[in-house]
C-alpha cells in the first residue's frame, strides 16, 4: 500500500508536489498518486514552491469547487516565476469535465489526464506528451439529455489493494472507497457524468486493504464511496454493506470503522443491526438528505419523501440510540418557496441532527435541474443560507448538553500551544466539531484516551482526561 519516498538524485529524480481539492474521496485518488510517484523515483515535496512540477488534483462538483480549482491552478502557474516550477499538471474531476476547454482556455496547463489515468501520472510527467484521454465541455444538444455518464470519456478506473499508495491523512486514520461511481438520477447532481456508473470493490479486495492499513499503525477507517448502502449491489446482486461492515470489524487493530453517505432510502435495519451490535463500528450516520419538502424531493428525484426520512431518524435513534447523526442540505433549489423552506427548517427542529452542512444550490450545466425554470435569485439563497444555519446551531447548542456526563473514547488529532483537540466516535474527521481534552499527560496525535465530557457547546465539546478505563 505504501512505498518510501526515494532519495533525491539531481540528475534523474524530479521533485513533484500534489495538491488534492474537494473530497476525501478525491484524496484517495491524490494518495494513489503520490504512491505511484514515490514508487517510480519522484522525489515529493509537500510545498509547491519546491517542486519541479505541481499535481493539481481538481474537483468540479459545483461552481464554488470550479472557482477553488481554477484558482489554484493559476496561483501555482505564478510558482514558474518565483518557485522552481516548470510542469503544471491537472487531473482530478474538473479535468475530466471540462479537458478541451481547460486546454482552450489555460494554456499556463502543460499536461491535463482524467480520471482513468490515476495510475498513470508518473509516465505522464516523464516528458511532455500528449494529454490523456478526458471529457469534453458538453455541447447544446448534450444538456437537453437526461443525467447520464458520458460512453465516450465514462470513467471506468477503480483503485485497489494492490495500487500504491501514501497516506496524506494523519497515521492514525485513513479514508478506504468501497466503491466508484453512481447511478442514481438526482437532478442536481453531475457526479454520474463525471464519475461513471457504480462499481464496486470486492469484499475481499477491501478487507486486504483494511487490514495493510492496520499494519501501518492506521486505527480509524472511515469507508467513502457516492452512496454506500448501495456497495455490492452491482458485483453481487443486492447491497452487501451490512456484510462488509462486519468483516472489517473483526480486524483487532482497528479501533473505528466510520461510515459515510449513506442513501436514505437505503438504509437497511440489516445495517443498523451490524452497526449496533458491534462496538468497533462508529455509531455515526453520515445521511445527505437534501431536502424536506416533499414538492423538493420530488423536483430533485431523490427516491422517498419526507416521510421517509421521519422514519429513518425514528430508525436509526430506536436501534442505536446512543449515535449521532450528521446531514446535508440543499437550499435554493429551482421552485422552492418560502413554504418549502420552512418546511426544511421545520425538519431540522423535529429531527435534532448533531451536524449539518448546507449548501447554496449551484446551477450545473448539463444536469436537468440547471435548465428547470424558477431558478432562486442568489440573494434569496443567501438569505436561506443563513437563516438555516442560525436555526442549526440553536439546535445543536441543545442536542449536545446530552453528552456532559458521558464517559467516551477521544483520539487526540492535534496538540497546539498547550490545547489539545480530539474527536469522539460521534465526531468524523475534517468536518464536525471537536472536543477540547483536558488534563492530558504528554499528549501525542493517535493517542486513544478515555475522556468525561463536562461542557457542550454549538459544534465542540470539552472533555477531562479519566484516570480509569471505560
Amino acid at each position: 500500500m505504501t512505498s518510501k519516498t526515494p532519495v533525491k538524485d539531481p540528475k534523474t529524480n524530479k521533485t513533484v508536489a500534489v495538491i488534492s481539492l474537494g473530497c476525501p474521496k478525491n484524496t484517495v485518488d491524490s494518495e494513489v498518486m503520490l504512491g505511484k510517484l514515490a514508487k517510480d523515483n519522484y522525489v515529493l515535496v509537500k510545498d509547491p514552491s519546491e517542486a519541479e512540477v505541481v499535481i493539481v488534483n481538481t474537483c468540479g462538483f459545483i461552481e464554488a469547487s470550479k472557482k477553488e480549482s481554477i484558482d489554484t491552478i493559476l496561483g501555482v502557474a505564478k510558482l514558474r516565476k518565483t518557485g522552481q516550477l516548470k510542469s503544471l499538471v491537472v487531473g482530478g474531476c474538473l479535468a475530466h469535465r471540462y479537458g478541451d476547454e481547460l486546454k482552450k482556455e489555460l494554456p499556463e496547463i502543460d499536461i491535463l489526464f482524467g480520471l482513468n489515468d490515476v495510475e498513470n501520472v508518473a509516465t505522464q510527467i516523464k516528458g511532455k506528451p500528449e494529454p490523456l484521454a478526458f471529457s469534453t465541455a458538453p455541447t447544446a444538444e448534450e444538456m437537453k439529455k437526461p443525467l447520464l455518464p458520458n460512453s465516450l470519456n465514462e470513467a471506468t478506473y477503480v483503485y485497489d489493494a494492490s495500487s500504491p499508495r501514501l497516506l496524506s491523512t494523519p497515521k492514525h486514520f485513513a479514508y478506504v472507497k468501497i466503491s466508484e461511481g453512481c447511478d442514481l438520477p438526482c437532478t442536481f447532481c453531475i457526479i454520474p457524468k463525471i464519475r461513471g456508473h457504480y462499481r464496486s470493490r470486492s469484499i475481499e479486495d477491501i478487507e486486504k486493504e483494511a487490514r495493510q492499513l492496520a499494519a501501518q499503525g492506521v486505527k480509524e477507517l472511515c469507508l467513502v464511496a457516492q452512496d454506500s448502502t448501495w456497495y455490492g449491489a452491482d458485483r453481487y446482486g443486492k447491497p452487501k454493506i451490512a456484510e462488509l461492515l462486519a468483516a472489517l470489524a473483526k480486524i483487532e487493530e482497528i479501533e473505528w470503522v466510520r461510515l459515510h453517505y449513506l442513501y436514505p432510502s437505503r438504509v437497511s435495519d440489516e445495517m443498523l443491526q451490524v452497526i449496533a451490535d458491534n462496538p468497533r463500528i462508529t455509531p455515526y450516520f453520515d445521511v445527505p438528505l437534501q431536502h424536506a419538502s416533499n414538492k423538493i424531493l420530488k423536483s430533485m428525484q431523490r427516491i422517498g419523501d419526507r416521510a421517509l426520512l421521519d422514519k429513518l431518524i425514528h430508525r436509526i435513534k430506536a436501534k442505536v440510540p446512543h449515535s449521532s447523526i450528521r446531514s446535508t442540505f440543499i437550499v435554493g433549489f429551482p421552485g422552492e418557496t418560502d413554504q418549502d423552506f420552512e418546511e426544511l427548517l421545520d425538519f431540522l427542529k423535529q429531527s435534532q441532527l448533531d451536524y449539518v452542512g448546507f449548501f447554496a444550490y449551484s446551477q450545473e450545466e448539463n444536469t436537468p435541474a440547471g435548465v428547470m425554470g424558477d431558478q432562486v435569485p442568489e440573494k434569496t439563497k443567501q438569505a436561506r443560507l443563513a437563516k438555516a444555519y442560525q436555526v442549526q446551531e440553536e439546535i445543536a447548542e441543545k442536542s449536545h448538553q446530552r453528552w456532559v456526563g458521558q464517559k467516551l473514547m477521544a483520539v487526540v488529532e492535534n496538540v497546539e500551544n498547550g490545547e489539545v483537540q480530539g474527536r469522539t466516535q460521534y465526531q468524523a474527521p475534517e468536518v464536525d466539531g471537536v472536543v477540547l481534552i483536558e488534563g492530558l499527560k504528554d499528549p501525542r496525535p493517535g493517542q486513544w484516551v478515555p475522556i468525561e465530557i463536562t461542557h457542550a457547546f454549538q459544534q465542540d465539546l470539552v472533555g477531562r482526561v479519566i484516570s480509569k478505563g471505560m
